[in-house]
């Protein structure tokens, strides 16, 4: 039986803000067991992830706008 469309996107969500989140950790531990290019490196994949979390947070705001959009015009 398919899931209903409003776990599906709560799914997915989830996923995304996990990955970027088990990214910023991989910075993380990176940073702390590193030396020298390894932080230079850490830093970046942090960063990244910073970018990636912001972007989902804006992408989110999106499609919520749409489900609302479409809920009304049912």
């Amino acid at each position: 039986m398919p899931r209903p469309p409003e776990r599906d996107w709560r799914r997915a969500a989830k996923l995304r803000f996990g990955g970027a989140a088990l990214l910023f950790v991989a910075g993380a531990v990176m940073a702390a067991v590193g030396d020298g290019a390894v932080d230079v490196a850490a830093v970046v994949v942090m960063g990244v992830a910073g970018v990636l979390a912001v972007s989902f947070l804006f992408l989110e705001v999106g499609l919520s706008e749409d489900r609302e959009r479409e809920r009304k015009r049912r």
